[in-house]
C-alpha cells in the first residue's frame, strides 16, 4: 500500500499532535513538517515521545514539495499567506486550524482562490467527531416544536480563541451557517497570551441567532475556576455536557441518562479525519461554511480593540 505523504505545518502545541496522530501508523502515512524554530522541534518531539527521524523537516516554504495533503497548523497570523502559496504549489486537500484566518477580505481572496482550483479545505472543529454532539443532533432533528437554546459557560476560556468552536457545534447541531449576533460585551484579557504577543483574548458575553430562531449564549467569566459547561435545550429535551469532569447527562421527557462525554484528543482523530477527506466524507466543516461565523467575530472584536465594527480590520485573534 501506498502511503499518503502528509505536509503539517507548524509543529507548536497543536501541530504536534497532529504529527502524533500520523505516527501512529508509519506504514499508511509519510510524514513531513515544516516548522523554523528548533526549540520548538527539540520540546515538541519529547511531548510526544517522537524522534527527529520519523518526520522528514523543513525550514522554509519555498522548499517543501507537493505532496498529498496539507495540515497548517499555525497561529492564525501566517495562515492567510501559507495557504496561497501551497494552492499555488498544487496543493488541493487542507485541513487548518482555527482561526482560519484575520479579516474578511483574507477569507473573500482564498475562498476564491479554493473554488476557481477546486482545492477542498477543511477547519478542525472537532467537536462534529464526539459522540455525544452526533446523538444530540440526531435527538433534535426529529423535534419538530420549539428552538434550539444553547449556552456555553466557563471561567476565562477565551473568547478569542474558542468560541468559533462552540459556535460551529451550535451551526451543526442546527443545520444553519447563516448566524447573527444580537448582543456582546466583550472586555480584553490584561494577561499576556500564550499564542504570541499580537495576539488577544476576550472575557464576557456574546448571543447569537439563526435564521430559524434558535440562539447560542456564550459566557466566558472572570475568575470563574469551573471548567466549560455547555447546556442545549430543545422542546422536552435538556442536554448537559462538562468539559472538566467529561460528563454527559441527557434529559429527555423526564428521564435522566448520564454517561461518559468522550473528548477525543487531536493526536487520535487527524488520521481519521485525513481518511475521510480521502474518501469524500469528511465531517468537519467546509472552509467557507465557516466564513459567516469568522466574520461576526471580527466585528464583536474589532469594535471594542478599534472602535470598528468591521470584518475587513485586521483581528489580532486565533
Amino acid at each position: 500500500m501506498q502511503k499518503k505523504k502528509v505536509l503539517v505545518v507548524g509543529f507548536g502545541m497543536m501541530g504536534c499532535r497532529h504529527v502524533q496522530a500520523f505516527l501512529q501508523d508509519k506504514t499508511k502515512y509519510e510524514v513531513h513538517v515544516l516548522e523554523l524554530s528548533q526549540e520548538n522541534i527539540q520540546t515538541n518531539l519529547v511531548r510526544i515521545g517522537a524522534k527527529l527521524e520519523d518526520c522528514i523537516w523543513y525550514d522554509n516554504l519555498k522548499n517543501v514539495p507537493l505532496l498529498d495533503v496539507a495540515v497548517v497548523a499555525t497561529s492564525s497570523a501566517p495562515r492567510f499567506n501559507i495557504l496561497k502559496e501551497l494552492i499555488n504549489k498544487g496543493y488541493r486537500k487542507f485541513l487548518i486550524e482555527k482561526i482560519v484566518f484575520q479579516s474578511g477580505d483574507q477569507f473573500k481572496e482564498i475562498l476564491d482562490l479554493v473554488e476557481s482550483t477546486n482545492s477542498e479545505v477543511y477547519c478542525n472543529f472537532v467537536n462534529r467527531y464526539f459522540e455525544a454532539y452526533n446523538r444530540i443532533k440526531k435527538d433534535l432533528s426529529q423535534i419538530n416544536e420549539g428552538k434550539i437554546s444553547m449556552t456555553v459557560h466557563g471561567g476565562e476560556f477565551g473568547l478569542g480563541c474558542n468560541a468559533i468552536h462552540y459556535i460551529d457545534i451550535f451551526q451543526y447541531i442546527s443545520d444553519s451557517n447563516k448566524i447573527s449576533n444580537i448582543s456582546a460585551i466583550v472586555d480584553v484579557l490584561e494577561e499576556p497570551n500564550r499564542r504570541g504577543s499580537i495576539y488577544k483574548e476576550f472575557t464576557g458575553t456574546m448571543q447569537f441567532t439563526n435564521e430559524a430562531l434558535d440562539n447560542i449564549l456564550l459566557v466566558a467569566e472572570p475568575k470563574y475556576v469551573g471548567g466549560v459547561t455547555i447546556n442545549i435545550q430543545k422542546g422536552e429535551n435538556t442536554y448537559l455536557l462538562n468539559e472538566n469532569s467529561q460528563e454527559f447527562v441527557s434529559v429527555i421527557k423526564g428521564k435522566v441518562r448520564r454517561e461518559n462525554f468522550q473528548i477525543i484528543p487531536t493526536s487520535m482523530l487527524s488520521n481519521v479525519i485525513i481518511e475521510d477527506i480521502f474518501n469524500n466524507n469528511c465531517q468537519l466543516t467546509k472552509l467557507k461554511d465557516t466564513e459567516k461565523s469568522h466574520l461576526e467575530l471580527f466585528k464583536i472584536f474589532n469594535e471594542k480593540l478599534f472602535a470598528k465594527n468591521s470584518s475587513d480590520t485586521i483581528c489580532p485573534i486565533t
